[in-house]
């Protein structure tokens, strides 16, 4: 606001001295045409300097939210997110830093808060024709969410309205949902087989989901078979070493077997 404030004194000290140097009131007529075109060019920089300093500002905030996200430490991503969203100058630009918001308080367990962020990024409505990716991956991460919340239908549909979205496309942000639901619906055996199918996109998850999905790993196969699984259980709970607080709590609150399967194996005190 200074800025635009002090871009106006300068449009107006440039406006003064034209028309104090081309001759003053006596000259008007001549003036008046000739002070259209510079004072046209003049109001257009101003406004390209404002919104262009705005942007800028935006995308250094969003930028440094990504990098902290990027780096493992969403509390901080998550600030930064939220002062990008106080600076957008656009409603796509809101859109993505609020999602992004959204993803952090999914990643740290806050499951109530990701839906409200999730939920007034969908009503905007600004994602589905501007960031078609984003657009996409959004009923994934609701449907994580209401699968934390113990909510396994509200999870199925929003899993079915991703796939609607993607089309022929591969899901995206699907698999860590999709692996919960088949263990926690007693189908173990579905849920390796899709890990085994879905390689790559268990490759490309990081940080606390990536953890996540070891745990489902090692969840269903003891569910398979303890014994004959056993090595393969102890790699994939080392594997997911270190263990953060809340990372592997966001899906055992709600859900009493993987609690119990963590208790036996260290992973969570009793209650």
């Amino acid at each position: 606001m200074q800025r635009g404030i002090a871009w106006g004194v300068w449009v107006g000290l440039f406006l003064g001295a034209y028309i104090h140097f081309s001759g003053g009131r006596n000259r008007e007529e001549a003036w008046v045409p000739q002070l259209y075109i510079p004072f046209l060019v003049t109001v257009f920089l101003v406004l390209f300097a404002f919104f262009y300093w705005r942007i800028r500002r935006w995308a250094g905030a969003y930028h440094q939210g990504v990098a902290f996200f990027s780096a493992g430490d969403e509390q901080q991503a998550s600030l930064g997110f939220e002062e990008a969203a106080r600076r957008a100058t656009q409603g796509v630009q809101r859109a993505i830093s609020v999602a992004m918001m959204g993803q952090c308080q999914l990643s740290l367990g806050d499951t109530g808060r990701a839906l409200e962020l999730f939920g007034s990024v969908e009503r905007s409505g600004k994602l589905r024709g501007s960031v078609p990716a984003m657009h996409r991956w959004m009923p994934s991460l609701i449907a994580t969410a209401r699968l934390a919340q113990g909510d396994l239908a509200s999870a199925h549909a929003w899993l079915a309205e991703g796939r609607n979205r993607n089309g022929a496309l591969p899901p995206m942000y699907a698999l860590l949902p999709e692996v919960a639901l088949l263990c926690r619906e007693g189908n173990p055996a579905a849920a390796v087989t899709e890990l085994d199918a879905r390689v790559g996109e268990a490759d490309a998850l990081v940080g606390r989901d990536a953890r996540r999905l070891k745990l489902l790993r090692a969840f269903a196969l003891d569910a398979l078979d303890p014994a004959g699984h056993a090595s393969a259980i102890e790699a994939t709970l080392a594997s997911l070493q270190p263990v953060r607080p809340g990372d592997l709590e966001f899906l055992s609150a709600r859900w009493p077997e993987l609690q119990a399967f963590m208790e036996r194996r260290g992973l969570a005190r009793a209650a």
